[in-house]
């Protein structure tokens, strides 16, 4: 697909934390308790993740968020101005604190995470529907939403979004989706890893064995992205190692990944998302949009931290490219 004359925009619609990041051994079990090999501290939630990665790939970036009036929450937002994301739409809470999230990371990249949502907790819908009515959006635009603020902010997306702009919303954490059935209301394109794909259509959750195997007939992980497809406006259901499908208009597509060395794949799904959303905002078509967004995840995962390795798109040139 030929790029617009005037790329569009990118609206994230999400949470902010702060990460604390623990590097462990091996993750603890139920009741059992592990001596951390070291500990760093980042910025993270799925809203903020996915807009400093999308104003990495050079789409123009706002957040429609809330953070907490402490120091946390001013660190958070310098950062967000630093990566060049607008947060004239980012509130300040006077009664919550900024969201925290513990993150677990084992010597394979495997995490454990544990998310105190604090201000995120406190987004409204009426501060959403707001904020897209004042961007005053265009068919070029990209939203994209996250299961990390509350459901009422993704219904107030779908009453209040126009017909123009595209939406992805990213079903993580799984949950119950929300009631789109009114033909009034928009529906998103969903995107959802393997394993919520599974809880969000009511299928079994795949095996090991399972993700690898993604033709179009009688594969359990297809026949999942395609009943995802059908909640939403299209799905892309994403595959850790092995890629990505693409379920839209009908059709399958299967999207591979590179081979990277896994250092922490803390992130990894908020860079994806925010490289498909820069990517659909700049014109790329689906499959193209996914095929960026795939590279993207995959760099992601080379450096600890939910934003330690943010792919631009001159790293994503070179599938070999990790970052100095």
């Amino acid at each position: 697909m030929t790029a617009p004359s005037t790329p569009g925009r990118v609206v994230a619609i999400g949470s902010v934390n702060i990460d604390r990041i623990l590097r462990c051994p091996v993750l603890p079990a139920p009741g059992e308790t592990v001596l951390a090999a070291g500990s760093a501290q980042g910025f993270g939630g799925k809203g903020a993740n996915q807009a400093v990665a999308a104003a990495a790939m050079g789409a123009p970036t706002c957040l429609v968020a809330r953070v907490g009036a402490d120091a946390e929450g001013r660190a958070a937002l310098a950062d967000l101005r630093a990566a060049g994301v607008a947060t004239d739409a980012v509130h300040t809470d006077p009664d919550a604190p900024t969201g925290l999230a513990v993150v677990l990371v084992d010597p394979a990249g495997e995490n454990s995470i544990v998310v105190v949502p604090g201000a995120n907790a406190r987004l409204t819908g009426a501060e959403v529907a707001q904020a897209l009515a004042e961007l005053a959006l265009t068919a070029a635009d990209t939203v994209l939403t996250s299961g990390e603020v509350p459901e009422e902010c993704i219904r107030a997306t779908a009453s209040a979004l126009p017909a123009g702009p595209r939406w992805i919303h990213n079903a993580a954490p799984a949950g119950v989706l929300p009631d789109w059935s009114d033909p009034g209301l928009r529906r998103p394109l969903l995107v959802a890893n393997a394993v919520e794909a599974a809880q969000l259509t009511g299928r079994p959750a795949p095996g090991a064995e399972a993700t690898d195997r993604t033709d179009s007939t009688g594969d359990a992980t297809a026949t999942t992205a395609t009943a995802l497809a059908a909640l939403g406006d299209g799905a892309v259901v994403t595959l850790g190692a092995a890629g990505a499908l693409v379920a839209a208009g009908g059709a399958l597509h299967r999207v591979p990944a590179p081979e990277v060395a896994v250092v922490d794949t803390t992130g990894a799904g908020d860079v994806f998302c925010g490289a498909l959303a820069a990517r659909l905002a700049q014109g790329a078509s689906l499959p193209e949009a996914a095929a960026t967004a795939v590279a993207a995840g995959a760099f992601a995962v080379t450096a600890l931290g939910a934003r330690g390795a943010l792919p631009r798109p001159a790293d994503l040139i070179d599938p070999t490219a990790r970052p100095s």
